[in-house]
C-alpha cells in the first residue's frame, strides 16, 4: 500500500450507504409536504412560477425513476404531466394557475405515485433520475430550437 494513499473514513462509508437506502421518513415527509403544498397553492390560483417549477421538476424526475421500476407507474404520471401542461395554459390565459376537473384528479393520482416512488427510492436514485430528467429537457429544447446536439 502506498504511503500517501487515500483512506476512506467510517463516515464516508456511512454516507455512501445512506445515499443508497430509501429516503428517511422525515426527508420524504419534507419532500411530499412541499409538493402537496405546491399543488394546493396552484389549484387555489397562485401565480407563483416557483411552485409550478417545483411540481414539474419533481414529476419529471419521478417519471424517469418510474421507467426503472415498472411501466404501470407511468400512466398516472403522464396524466399528471398533461394536467400540469393545461394548468400552465390556464396561467397563460388568466394570469393565475389552475386546474380543470380531470386535471385535479390526475394530479392527485400522480402525486400518490410520486409519493410511493419517492419514499421507496434512495436519495442517489432520485438524484440520478433528476439529472437524467434535466438532460432530457436540454435535449428536447435543443431539438426544438433546431440546433445540433
Amino acid at each position: 500500500m502506498k504511503r500517501n494513499s487515500r483512506r476512506a473514513s467510517p463516515a464516508t462509508f456511512g454516507a455512501a450507504i445512506a445515499a443508497r437506502q430509501a429516503h428517511s421518513t422525515p426527508k420524504s415527509d419534507d419532500i411530499m409536504t412541499k409538493l402537496y403544498s405546491a399543488f394546493a397553492d396552484l389549484k387555489a390560483g397562485s401565480a407563483d412560477d416557483e411552485l409550478f417549477d417545483r411540481l414539474s421538476a419533481n414529476l419529471n424526475a419521478v417519471m424517469v425513476r418510474a421507467e426503472q421500476i415498472d411501466e404501470l407507474c407511468l400512466a398516472p404520471l403522464h396524466a399528471a404531466a398533461d394536467a400540469l401542461r393545461r394548468c400552465d395554459e390556464i396561467r397563460g390565459r388568466h394570469g393565475r394557475y389552475g386546474f380543470d376537473g380531470p386535471g385535479l384528479q390526475a394530479m392527485a393520482a400522480g402525486l400518490d405515485v410520486c409519493e410511493a416512488i419517492t419514499r421507496n427510492s434512495s436519495p442517489k436514485q432520485m438524484f440520478d433520475a433528476f439529472v437524467e430528467s434535466l438532460s432530457r429537457m436540454r435535449s428536447q429544447l435543443t431539438a426544438e430550437s433546431g440546433q445540433p446536439t
